[in-house]
């Protein structure tokens, strides 16, 4: 029993759940900055919107599907990188074999997508653009995360511009689908999908030994750290300007914005490591938080996946994770 639960706990985690709480966030932030009715308090102050919640949180649940597929299928292809890097030890230590990874990928490709097509065609869309884009990411014949630019380009879009535009259309699903419509939406997205581009960039420097030795070059391989970290705060500025110009509730993304502001220009001027890490973790925690503002629910939810990964990660490995540190 002790060994079935092992495994079923093995797998779960394979999925990377303590990442999917960003995707959550950056959802939730399309809804919010694209409903009218959206306001602070959520359910606890307006109860008419049960309905639109129902919808919301299932597209969330099929989503999550989605994103998990690519997770896991990102962690067949590195297994050799996060070996050296230290880092999911799930497939690298055996816990887990190859055969069962991609079985579980497929599984939660399959019921993501079937969630998507029980709501809209433009929810299949989305959700099956995300999973291809996932696959050009990880495997030939594009391999993007190998690619500097292109593993940028893969990840504002995936995580940035498409998962905000699900949840942007959470928010407009009773409306008749237009193209000055999706105009709105892709308008709406640019400031989270360039946001995302300087998460990402950040996150390759602490990457960088592992990344070099295994022949991916990634954004920071081919040009070094210090470009990257300027990079990064470049992006970080543009996302901030774009953040005014979404159609509700903008200081939502306006704030939270500002202040990762400070946290990249000081990791553009210093380049340290640990610096890195602030980079891209406080950003994502500050607009979790003024998203929570918005669903309470979602604050309940955020605390259960991080006390069960940390649970989980100190009892399988003896390691904190996640964690708010520098490591």
């Amino acid at each position: 029993m002790q060994l079935l639960i092992k495994k079923l706990l093995d797998g779960f985690f394979l999925m990377r759940i303590p990442l999917l709480a960003p995707v959550w966030t950056i959802l939730l932030l399309g809804w919010i900055t694209g409903s009218s009715e959206a306001a602070p308090g959520g359910l606890l102050i307006n109860r008419s919107l049960i309905q639109h919640y129902s919808l919301l949180w299932m597209i969330i649940a099929g989503f999550s599907l989605i994103v998990a597929s690519i997770y896991i299928e990102n962690q067949i292809a590195d297994i050799e990188s996060d070996r050296i890097n230290h880092k999911l030890f799930i497939l690298p230590n055996g816990f887990v074999s190859v055969k069962a990874a991609w079985i579980l990928a497929i599984v939660c490709a399959l019921s993501g997508l079937f969630i998507a097509a029980l709501y809209s065609k433009i929810f299949l869309v989305l959700f099956s653009i995300s999973l291809f884009l996932g696959y050009l990411y990880n495997f030939p014949p594009a391999i993007l995360k190998n690619k500097a630019i292109g593993g940028i380009l893969a990840n504002a879009i995936g995580h940035g511009m498409i998962t905000y535009l699900v949840g942007w259309y959470c928010a407009h699903y009773t409306e008749s689908f237009s193209i000055d419509q999706l105009l709105k939406g892709v308008i709406s997205s640019l400031g989270p999908t360039l946001a995302n581009g300087a998460v990402f960039l950040a996150t390759t420097v602490p990457d960088e030994k592992g990344d070099r030795s295994t022949g991916k070059v990634t954004f920071c391989v081919k040009y070094g750290e210090k470009n990257t970290a300027i990079s990064s705060a470049v992006l970080c500025v543009a996302a901030l300007i774009f953040s005014f110009f979404l159609q509700f509730n903008s200081w939502v993304m306006i704030v939270p914005a500002a202040i990762s502001v400070i946290f990249f220009s000081y990791f553009a001027f210093s380049t340290r490591k640990e610096l890195a890490f602030r980079a891209f973790k406080w950003p994502v925690f500050l607009l979790s938080a003024t998203v929570v503002l918005f669903q309470p629910e979602y604050g309940l939810l955020i605390l259960i996946t991080f006390t069960g990964s940390r649970a989980y990660y100190k009892w399988r490995f003896n390691i904190n994770y996640p964690t708010f540190k520098s490591e």
